[in-house]
């Protein structure tokens, strides 16, 4: 009789550990379809730009020692043609973040989907719906997931310690005409209905351009975010 419930308790475990184990698999699976498919995308950064084209951001950023490391271009037409929400390409040196930057009709479709349209909980990075796609406005706002196998935005928490920040807090910014740098200059944790996420145009003409990266965090009502404001533009004739 022992023996007998011994075998089904070892059926029982075995069932259990083989729907662990696809579970973990089909987490994997998913993590592993969602960078494979941003690794490929990669392909259309252009490593440097028309040399008129960068003497001419040189003359508008005056003495910018940092200018040859962002004349990159994006081949925005190639990216359209896969995705036409497309509106920009971030870099975040300092953590790896290498993305395209999308904007939908709201902040939840592209929670769920990657830049190709594929069902995905890796999601995309995405501007704030109600930003303008040229991100002129005063505050511009940006989501991405906390992912668990480092992806996404799941690094801006590094940006808490003083001294990282100070030495790899740096965001580039790709949009189809000009390149945008700018400074992390603060991170805190704050409610999901922070007054951040209020209107994205009601800022002061004398505060400084800002960009908020936003990101969740191990409580489900607290969102983690990183204050970025403007320090340098490079512009480029639209082609």
């Amino acid at each position: 009789m022992n023996r007998k419930k011994e075998y089904v308790l070892l059926f029982v475990l075995s069932i259990i550990f083989f729907a662990a184990g696809r579970y973990v698999f089909r987490i994997w699976e998913v993590y592993h379809e969602a960078e494979d498919g941003y690794q490929k995308l990669k392909q259309y950064i252009v490593e440097g730009a028309d040399q008129d084209e960068v003497e001419e951001g040189k003359d508008q950023i005056a003495d910018s020692k940092e200018t040859e490391e962002i004349v990159q271009k994006i081949d925005f037409e190639g990216l359209r043609a896969i995705n036409e929400d497309i509106v920009a390409w971030i870099q975040i040196p300092g953590i790896g973040v290498d993305y395209p930057v999308v904007q939908g009709e709201d902040n939840e479709h592209y929670l769920h989907y990657t830049f190709d349209g594929k069902e995905n909980i890796a999601g995309s990075i995405f501007l704030d719906f109600r930003n303008k796609a040229d991100f002129t406005d005063r505050k511009v706002i940006l989501y991405g997931h906390n992912m668990q196998d480092g992806s996404m935005f799941s690094q801006l928490e590094k940006y808490q310690d003083d001294d990282f920040r100070e030495e790899q807090g740096r965001v580039i910014l790709y949009l189809p005409d000009k390149t945008l740098e700018y400074e992390i200059v603060k991170c805190r944790k704050v409610s999901m209905w922070d007054l951040v996420y209020g209107n994205v145009d009601e800022e002061k003409e004398s505060v400084p351009k800002q960009m908020i990266l936003s990101t969740c965090s191990s409580s489900p009502n607290l969102r983690f975010i990183l204050k970025c404001i403007v320090t340098e533009s490079l512009m480029f004739d639209k082609k």
